[in-house]
């Protein structure tokens, strides 16, 4: 499993995803951007207040969209290919953590 974490709060679960694979979603996020005209500063400021806004809400009890589950993986995973926070970071970051395969009985 892979959990997606914001300044010590567990924000979602995903079933796990090669950390190649994850850095690849953030850089595309960062390339639109770019294309939209949006600066690098600008983009780190807004990904960091939208992650404080999520873990306000999950804080709070209150409910996630499914969409800004999947916009906060993307733009953490930014934040990570941008080297503002590290991966395999249980406060600010992700843990990747392997399932055991659990046994069979015929």
């Amino acid at each position: 499993m892979l959990y997606t974490y914001w300044k010590g709060t567990l924000i979602s679960k995903w079933y796990e995803i090669p950390e190649k694979e994850c850095l690849q979603h953030g850089k595309d996020l960062i390339e639109k951007s770019l294309r939209e005209g949006v600066s690098i500063k600008s983009q780190i400021f807004t990904y960091t207040k939208f992650m404080n806004i999520l873990k306000r809400k999950k804080d709070s009890k209150e409910s996630i969209k499914r969409s800004d589950h999947l916009l906060g993986f993307h733009t953490l995973f930014a934040l990570a290919y941008l080297k503002i926070i590290e991966l395999d970071d249980e406060q600010t970051g992700t843990l990747i953590i392997n399932q055991k395969k659990r046994k069979t009985y015929p």
